[in-house]
């Protein structure tokens, strides 16, 4: 074999040799690039659902907090409510009481006396304790209606559950307001002097109204406490 011709063989034996490696080399770094591309895609990819992920949770939060406010605010604006109707409802009964103990039995003992020093027939004193029990009636059922009016109001925030104990105990309270009446009524009548025994039916028909107002009153108050729970 001559020297050219094993040159020549030389030659195109290397160039098959780079061929090849630049061909191999070609391969490789176009996989490398993919391999790159996926790496950058499979990044970008990521952070989009990082970001998405981050984006939700702030959503989340956001409502989480607003959920909160706004129960915060319903829970205070109810308990407000509640608070402020048991206060004036405690008060009507203190109302009730103090009208029958402190202003009734003394205008009932000076309208006796009145009678006694007029020998039983004072026309004068039986205007003027008529007009003065009249006007205690008319305040005790002025206080019914300030409870009524706050009743109405509770409404706008209650539950049925509630709205049913309040339309109950409205009946029971207006029914304990009238039986009060009705004994003072006949405490001031010549039935009642005659014989005070008289007065036992209305009493007792006075305390199973009372009876009934508080078991109610003490049923809204549970109610209220649970509703108030649940927020």
């Amino acid at each position: 074999m001559n020297l050219d011709l094993a040159l020549g063989l030389l030659v195109s034996y290397l160039l098959g040799l780079l061929s090849l490696y630049l061909t191999a080399y070609s391969k490789a770094k176009g996989a490398n690039r993919a391999l790159h591309e996926d790496v950058e895609k499979l990044e970008d990819d990521k952070q989009r659902i990082i970001a998405k992920y981050h984006s939700e949770v702030e959503e989340l939060k956001k409502l989480h907090s607003l959920d909160i406010e706004k129960r915060k605010y319903q829970y205070e604006d109810k308990r407000s409510q509640f608070s402020k109707y048991f206060t004036m409802l405690d008060q009507f009964n203190g109302r009730g009481y103090k009208l029958f103990v402190e202003r009734f039995s003394p205008m009932m003992n000076e309208y006796l006396a009145s009678c006694l020093e007029g020998g039983g027939s004072n026309n004068n004193a039986i205007v003027i304790f008529n007009n003065a029990t009249q006007s205690l009636f008319n305040e005790l059922y002025e206080e019914q209606i300030k409870v009524a009016n706050e009743t109405n109001s509770i409404r706008l925030v209650s539950s049925s559950e509630i709205d049913e104990l309040l339309d109950k105990l409205e009946l029971a309270m207006k029914k304990s307001t009238d039986d009060t009446v009705e004994i003072m009524k006949f405490m001031s009548t010549p039935q009642f002097w005659n014989d005070q025994t008289q007065i036992a039916p209305y009493k007792n028909q006075a305390e199973e109204s009372g009876k009934l107002v508080l078991r109610y009153r003490n049923a809204l108050r549970e109610r209220m406490k649970h509703e108030l729970n649940e927020i």
